[in-house]
């Protein structure tokens, strides 16, 4: 008896945009190498934001797409090789098949993003939202906007103090929204 013939996925022969996920926190060391080892068209947007840190503020570089680049390649002749870069986990595939990217994905990306693929979120604070005090005596604080002042680049804030609320003012660079990540949802 004859074994049932199974058929091979077809592969396309294409130069084609396809996405591969990382290994954790490694989506800048698989950029650079599928750029540098493999000469690919590698494109990993980024977005940079300020955040709250023990010693002030900084400004931070994340992936846009944690854990998520996408790589323009001909999938039969290389997919081996990415997959055996360091800080490539696997290229992302449905079933069987890989899956490609259109291209206008891409261009609508790179449309949104600066030459070096950042995307500066703006910080902007709103009433209403919950703040973290990161400077001046109240540093470390959680409270909520209650006005923006624009014209002397204040809010007014609601602090609990000693069992009551009580409403200050402090500088707009005193303050950041009190969120893990920019595109967090709420």
């Amino acid at each position: 008896m004859l074994a049932p013939e199974t058929s091979a996925p077809q592969f396309s022969d294409e130069l084609l945009w396809y996405c591969v996920k990382s290994r954790p926190k490694q989506e800048g060391m698989a950029t650079r190498l599928l750029r540098g080892e493999l000469g690919l068209e590698v494109f990993c947007p980024k977005i940079r934001f300020k955040r709250a840190r023990s010693t002030g503020v900084a400004w931070v570089n994340e992936a846009m797409f944690p854990g998520y680049i996408f790589v323009r390649f001909v999938y039969p002749e290389l997919y081996r090789r990415i997959a055996a870069t360091s800080g490539v986990a696997k290229t992302l595939s449905f079933g069987n098949r890989p899956a490609a990217l259109d291209d206008s994905i891409i261009t609508d990306l790179r449309r949104h993003v600066a030459d070096n693929e950042t995307v500066e979120i703006a910080c902007e604070i709103k009433e209403g939202e919950e703040i973290r005090v990161i400077e001046g005596p109240f540093q470390g604080v959680r409270a909520l906007v209650t006005r923006i002042l624009p014209a002397r680049e204040r809010v007014a804030i609601l602090l609990n103090m000693l069992g009551q609320e009580r409403e200050i003012e402090v500088s707009t660079t005193a303050i950041l929204p009190d969120v893990r990540h920019p595109l967090e949802q709420k």
